[in-house]
């Protein structure tokens, strides 16, 4: 039982202080057991003596609850007002909450061609002050430091030309319907060249577990390992789901895009030979997907590759089976 010098350990007891406050007790109570000397008391408990003046003068020995944190709000009686007009700030709430992907800068630029001048800071506040305007799906800070337990091995190159399905490079790509976000995967076998597309509204790993499932039935040819690059959509679920298939998940180096080469023309070719020219796209995810389908369509069975000696894909597929003997039907 600690013994005070300046009030009776029944009062202490009956005043069911904290710990927080029990401790500055015994700061001032250490204080006039020696001298009431202020600098050898902080020296001996290891504090500032700003600190221990602020309890110090707060300090009633008739009422030890002074001791304890001040829970009252400190808030100003009278605060600054956004000066900013209420039609800008709607505005502002309106493009977010349609595409809470967007940042502050992008909300920033779309505002500009609109020739409506704001600061940054203030869209960040309007974000800030609105909790169903947070992208708290993501939490990309958080994410960006977590330590996920992984071993990074990076695929050899002989396994590219190696055999059917030997190694699927897995990529994604966003692209902007109508000033709505979407995302864009791909996945393609480096040695047939075939591959399959599809949209998602978020780049999580669920996404990329979905993905992942609907390219392994598309296929149909066996999968034996997967190449990605080290975004957080290819974490989590995406890896839970490769390592359940008892397959290798390789990673590329940290910036280094060449290494996932093949899947990165993927979506260049889809880009450039087909979703340019569909003038009539809506930000509509059901019909968005309804075009990577047509697109599959037409890479994997009418468009010709130099590189499988001007065969298509399946062409290029189908004839690998017939010589193994397999005999299947590919999705197209």
């Amino acid at each position: 039982m600690r013994h005070y010098n300046i009030v009776p350990w029944n009062q202490v007891r009956d005043s069911s202080l904290s710990k927080e406050a029990t401790k500055r007790l015994n700061w001032i109570d250490w204080y006039f057991a020696h001298g009431k000397n202020a600098e050898l008391t902080c020296r001996h408990f290891g504090i500032s003596k700003s600190l221990f003046y602020r309890w110090f003068n707060r300090f009633n020995k008739n009422n030890l609850k002074t001791l304890e944190f001040d829970t009252k709000t400190r808030k100003p009686h009278r605060i600054r007002e956004m000066t900013t007009p209420i039609n800008i700030l709607r505005r502002i709430y309106d493009i977010r909450k349609d595409d809470p992907e967007k940042s502050k800068w992008e909300i920033h630029e779309e505002l500009k061609r609109e020739n409506i001048s704001v600061a940054h800071n203030v869209i960040q506040k309007v974000i800030n002050r609105h909790s169903e305007l947070k992208n708290l799906q993501h939490k990309r800070q958080v994410r960006k430091h977590r330590n996920h337990a992984i071993a990074r091995v990076k695929a050899a190159r002989e396994l590219r030309e190696k055999a059917l399905g030997s190694l699927v490079q897995v990529d994604t790509k966003y692209f902007y319907v109508l000033g709505k976000k979407f995302y864009i995967f791909s996945a393609i076998d480096c040695k047939s060249r075939y591959g399959f597309i599809y949209c998602y509204r978020s780049i999580s790993s669920r996404s990329g577990k979905d993905f992942i499932r609907r390219v392994r039935q598309y296929f149909q040819f066996e999968i034996q390992a997967i190449n990605t690059d080290n975004g957080s959509e290819y974490l989590l679920e995406f890896h839970r789901e490769i390592e359940s298939w008892g397959i290798p998940h390789f990673f590329t180096d940290p910036h280094c895009p060449k290494q996932n080469g093949r899947v990165e023309r993927f979506h260049q070719t889809a880009e450039y030979e087909y979703f340019n020219y569909q003038y009539d796209l809506l930000d509509d995810l059901e019909m968005i997907n309804e075009h990577c389908m047509l697109f599959n369509t037409k890479y994997n069975t009418k468009r010709f590759h130099r590189s499988l000696g001007y065969k298509t894909p399946y062409e290029y597929v189908m004839m690998h089976l017939y010589k193994k003997g397999e005999q299947t039907v590919l999705y197209v």
